[in-house]
């Protein structure tokens, strides 16, 4: 059987999504990993062990766990997110998030600069 062409690394993402432009954000502890059109971004996150996101607000914002676990708060409404689960953060809703485990997900918006790309 051959061997796929995809290498998945240490960060559970194939070199193909690894070798796409990185996202500028100032957190530490996240990596982001970009595609975008005129239209959508889609950034492929990884959050280390510990990191979290204070109250904050933006456009809709909606995505997938791939591994790990995140816990956000949305209007005062707390739940945990798992592997496979989906969330949706309304346009302009207060929102922050924890991560106490290491976590790779897919997160998608409708304002195609939502985040810049650096290097």
């Amino acid at each position: 059987m051959e061997a796929a062409s995809s290498q998945t690394t240490h960060e559970s993402l194939p070199l193909e999504i690894l070798s796409l432009p990185k996202v500028e954000i100032h957190v530490a502890g996240v990596t982001g990993y970009c595609l975008s059109d005129d239209e959508k971004q889609v950034v492929f996150f990884v959050f280390e062990e510990g990191v979290s996101f204070p109250d904050h607000a933006h456009c809709e914002q909606r995505g997938m766990l791939i591994s790990g676990e995140m816990t956000m708060e949305i209007e005062g409404k707390t739940n945990l997110y798992q592997a496979g689960d989906q969330y949706v953060v309304p346009e302009g809703a207060n929102h922050r998030a924890n991560f106490s485990k290491r976590t790779v997900l897919v997160d998608m918006s409708d304002a195609p600069d939502r985040y810049k790309s650096g290097s």
